[in-house]
């Protein structure tokens, strides 16, 4: 193994299309596919397995970040009227009020909902391997956390409920559910691409500005940060793993919120 290989490795990782025809991996998973190889060979050195590291030096691909992309509080209150009596309206509100990710809504199950207390808990996602989905778990400890609803989600949530307890009489022996809440007519969980694929059906028959499924997640993390929620209950709603993340992804909301918060001290003590 030699650095030109590797080279020719992150080359084919980002160029070759998936057996769907997608496009090629991220820059951020050849990133982690680097790192994985450079973490084995350091290993077989220190183990004598290697007489030298082939890889010393070999640096992983830059990760593009693409513009972030987000809806107004208008554009975000246009596309929940217009979804408003579909099928999936739960798992619509979920994305764009509580930023979750689509792998959390494809995988959440009723386990994890207490409608009681009104919260839900993220402890599994629901993942596309070589085109097949499946049901995981999250990355990171802090992709484990507790999700508050409030009163109009909870509503959500129950009208939700009865009408796949319908559904499932509706379809007897041929219901196939496993407990997610986000399922088909017949109970089955859906494929995690199944989302963006509906997502940009609705949006653009509402006639919105074209965003990416993921982008309704900036859209939730932009809005409570512009509204004045406190950058440590974003970071924990969102499952990122410090303020410092939270930070960067959205300093072109961040710089308003320090301004408004000066001015606001300014007037309390000069005022």
């Amino acid at each position: 193994m030699t650095p030109s290989d590797i080279a020719s490795l992150i080359g084919k990782m980002r160029t070759t299309k998936s057996a769907q025809g997608r496009d090629g991996l991220s820059a951020r998973t050849a990133q982690v596919a680097v790192a994985v190889l450079k973490s084995a060979t350091k290993w077989a050195l220190v183990n004598g397995m290697l007489s030298r590291d082939p890889l010393v030096g070999v640096a992983p691909p830059r990760r593009e970040r693409k513009a972030m992309k987000s809806w107004t509080t208008d554009e975000a209150r246009a596309f929940l009227t217009h979804v408003r009596g579909d099928r999936l309206e739960v798992a619509w509100a979920l994305l764009l009020t509580r930023g979750l990710r689509r792998g959390e809504l494809a995988g959440l199950r009723w386990d994890a909902v207490n409608l009681t207390d009104g919260t839900i808990q993220i402890t599994r996602t629901r993942v596309s391997v070589d085109g097949k989905a499946m049901d995981s778990t999250p990355k990171t400890e802090s992709g484990r956390r507790t999700i508050p609803l409030d009163a109009s989600l909870v509503a959500m949530l129950k009208s939700h409920e009865v009408t796949q307890k319908t559904e499932r009489l509706r379809a007897g022996e041929t219901w196939q559910g496993e407990g997610h809440v986000i399922a088909n007519e017949l109970g089955g969980p859906y494929h995690p691409d199944y989302f963006g694929d509906r997502f940009e059906d609705l949006a653009g028959a509402a006639k919105l500005p074209r965003i990416r499924l993921h982008d309704l997640r900036h859209t939730a993390c932009s809005l409570m940060l512009a509204s004045g929620v406190p950058v440590k209950v974003v970071q924990e709603m969102a499952g990122h793993s410090s303020p410092a993340i939270t930070l960067s992804l959205y300093t072109h909301t961040t710089p308003s919120m320090g301004r408004d918060a000066g001015a606001a001290l300014s007037a309390s003590l000069l005022g």
